[in-house]
Order: structure tokens, then C-alpha cells, then sequence
């Protein structure tokens, strides 16, 4: 019998994967925020989040399609590697249900970096993308281009049941001109600093060992 250590793709066990860390910053004043499939922009938070819940069925609808386009993302990221989102901020306009969010930072940690690819081609088939930081804004742009229906749970004010409402929500393209210009909102960037998580670059622990007594 014999043992092969699986070191292919830093996939062994023994010795950890190899992690990495992006920051993203989606910039999305620009996006559409019309009561259509195309507004709503992209955003983890519910109607519950803010200090005011939307006013309308209309406006929380826009959550919605924000929640969903937030969930598309993380499919399309999750696509080569797990991954954990960290350090989240959102900026909206107000803290009140019916105000649009404006802009979304985040990291992003891939538990093993050398999955996510650095070659390929944007989804309009214009540019090949040739860095990991092309492809992560790429899979990003993706949710926010693609049409989408999904069932959902939204908060409904008029609904009189609760106030919840089990819908079917479509999102669509946050801008209809070019999808290049969504491409260029998104701004990612690798954070080189960051420790790999394999052994051989873990430091040594020289305190003290210590037992109860």
C-alpha cells in the first residue's frame, strides 16, 4: 500500500490551502432606481433593516430585487472557491426603506486562491480577462446584468397577512446602455498583505506553555 499526499493545487490537508483577500467597492449612484426590474441596485439588507420599513409594495420590491442580486453575486463567486464576505459597509442616502443604497464595500476572503481563475472573458465577449481582480469584477457585473425570477418572501404593507408576502421577484440590468459601464463601477483590488494560511508561513509560537493545575 502506499500513500499520495494531495499537493496538487495546495489541496492537502496537512498543509492548509492557500486563502486570499480582495476589497470590492461598487460604486452605484448611477445604477437605475426606477420601480422596475431594473432598479433596486444590489444590497444584502431587508425591510427589517431599516429604521423605517418602505412605504409602498413598489419600494420594497427594490429591496428585494437588491437582496437578489446580492445572492446572485455570491453564486457567481462561489462558483471556483468557498469564500466569506467580511468588513461590510453600506451607504444609502437615508436609514428609511424607500432611499436607495448608493454605494457597498466589502471583502472578500476565498478559502483557496488558486481555484478562482485569472483567465477568460467578460460576459459581453469584448475584453479577456487576464488578472483574478478582472474575474471577480466580471462574476460581480454578471448579477447585476442578468434577468433573473426567483420566489421570495417580501414585506408587503398592504397586504393586511402579516405583512408578508410570498412573490416571484425578476430583477434585470442595472443599466441598459452597456454593461461595460457597470463593469466600470466596480472597483476590486487585492489585498497582498494578507497572510496565506498554509503552514509552512504560519509563525512559530514561542510563548509559553502552560497547564492546570
Amino acid at each position: 500500500m502506499a500513500t499520495v499526499q494531495a499537493r496538487h493545487e495546495r489541496n492537502d490537508p496537512n498543509a492548509g490551502m492557500q486563502g486570499a483577500y480582495y476589497t470590492v467597492d461598487i460604486n452605484m449612484s448611477a445604477f437605475l432606481d426606477t420601480e422596475t426590474i431594473n432598479g433596486g441596485r444590489l444590497s444584502p439588507c431587508a425591510a427589517n433593516d431599516f429604521a423605517t420599513k418602505p412605504t409602498t409594495l413598489a419600494q420594497s420590491l427594490l429591496i428585494s430585487r437588491g437582496q437578489l442580486r446580492y445572492k446572485l453575486m455570491l453564486n457567481n463567486l462561489q462558483i471556483r472557491s468557498n469564500l466569506k464576505i467580511i468588513n461590510m459597509v453600506t451607504t444609502y442616502a437615508a436609514t428609511t426603506g424607500d432611499s436607495p443604497i448608493t454605494d457597498i464595500n466589502f471583502g472578500i476572503v476565498f478559502e483557496n486562491d488558486d481555484f478562482v481563475p485569472s483567465t477568460g472573458t467578460q460576459a459581453d465577449g469584448s475584453t479577456a480577462t487576464t488578472t483574478k481582480v478582472l474575474y471577480i469584477q466580471d462574476k460581480i457585473a454578471e448579477a447585476l446584468y442578468t434577468t433573473h425570477t426567483e420566489n421570495m418572501t417580501v414585506y408587503d404593507p398592504t397586504s393586511g397577512q402579516g405583512l408578508i408576502s410570498n412573490d416571484a421577484v425578476t430583477v434585470g440590468p442595472v443599466l441598459l446602455v452597456s454593461q461595460d459601464e457597470i463593469v466600470d463601477a466596480i472597483t476590486v483590488a487585492e489585498v497582498t498583505g494578507f497572510r496565506a494560511n498554509v503552514d509552512a508561513e504560519t509563525p512559530t509560537d514561542n510563548a509559553l506553555t502552560y497547564s492546570a493545575e
